[in-house]
């Protein structure tokens, strides 16, 4: 099973937030890009919630598999994979009233003050996700399963309706634990096992093998610079940047006089994420207000960081590229939480 993470999106997305200079006129864009990726992220949580409620001797489930193919990437929430079929689950968080316009492929939602908002109809998302996991696989022989899909709406308040009296075109569309019956009338279709364990097992590593989650340039995403950031060591507390520093590597937050030894932690892991992917002792200096290289140079040993040169031309650089161990400070919740994983001790 591939769990379920935090999207790389809205971890950049937050620490966008709290970097970029108050009352920058893109940051309306970055709270509503916030808003989008957190309601998608939360409808994600609740399908995974009942997808694995399955039997895991039946079912290999795969949450957030990021693939490319003939430069395409592509992104499916989630992928089942049986001994009969493979099914991919397209999740959708949109509550209210939402119509299937089947004349023009389009899904429309209906708000309360009246307006409309247009979206692309998600069953031509699945569909097209089904074609390009089947183009991956069948160019490197691994086309042994048929692909289905399912359109997964989160809310069970979503009233769900279409403009044709042809109900069988929501027969890929489910809401809540009908995802349940929709899956059993899938095994009454594909009753015949077509693979073993093994070959199972041996798909579930490929794609494991070829999740290639999209590198992402969140500045250059909002058409931003460096000198759009805050500089500084926020502070946990009240996120005020930026803190001051005391002596013995300690930091004071003059707003709400909360004093910490590791803020500066969530200080490099936005260096990371929003300037560039390593860091050297001068850069460190500057992006926290560091006063000295003796001081920076055991921060940066502090939180062994792996490395490479040596003295003036040292480059750290995070734990993984991909920062999977940040997704302990960004969550659902408000506040900003010291990501403790990313500060391992000797």
């Amino acid at each position: 099973m591939k769990d379920l993470p935090v999207p790389l999106w809205l971890i950049l997305t937050e620490a966008l937030k709290i970097r970029i200079i108050p009352g920058h006129y893109k940051l309306p864009d970055i709270e509503k890009d916030i808003a989008k990726i957190k309601a998608g992220y939360k409808g994600e949580l609740i399908l995974s919630h009942f997808v694995n409620q399955l039997p895991h001797d039946k079912y290999y489930i795969f949450h957030d598999l990021q693939l490319v193919h003939n430069g395409i990437h592509f992104q499916i929430d989630t992928l089942l994979i049986t001994r009969n079929y493979i099914l991919i689950i397209e999740a959708k968080n949109i509550k209210g009233t939402v119509l299937f316009d089947n004349v023009f492929n389009q899904l429309i939602r209906y708000n309360n003050d009246g307006t409309e908002d247009v979206f692309e109809d998600p069953r031509v998302q699945a569909k097209r996700l089904c074609k390009l996991l089947g183009g991956i696989l069948a160019a490197n022989g691994l086309n042994f399963l048929p692909i289905d899909h399912l359109v997964f709406f989160s809310s069970t308040k979503t009233i769900l309706k279409t403009n044709t009296n042809d109900y069988r075109t929501l027969e890929k569309v489910c809401k809540g634990r009908d995802l349940f019956s929709k899956i059993e009338g899938l095994e009454k279709t594909y009753t015949q096992p077509r693979v073993n364990d093994n070959t199972i097992i041996d798909l579930a590593k490929f794609l494991f093998s070829n999740h290639s989650p999209m590198k992402i340039d969140i500045l250059k995403e909002y058409s931003l610079s460096s000198n759009d950031i805050r500089t500084g060591v926020c502070c946990p507390k009240c996120l005020h940047i930026p803190m001051t520093y005391l002596k013995r590597r300690k930091w004071h937050c003059p707003v709400c006089d909360f004093i910490s030894n590791d803020a500066f932690i969530a200080g490099v892991r936005d260096y990371f994420l929003l300037i560039k992917p390593s860091i050297t002792n001068t850069e460190c200096r500057s992006f926290l207000h560091i006063p000295t290289i003796d001081t920076a140079q055991k921060l940066l040993f502090q939180l062994n960081l792996p490395s490479s040169g040596s003295k003036r031309g040292r480059l750290y650089f995070p734990h993984s590229i991909e920062f999977p161990v940040l997704s302990e400070r960004t969550s659902l919740k408000s506040g900003r939480e010291v990501p403790h994983a990313f500060y391992n001790k000797k």
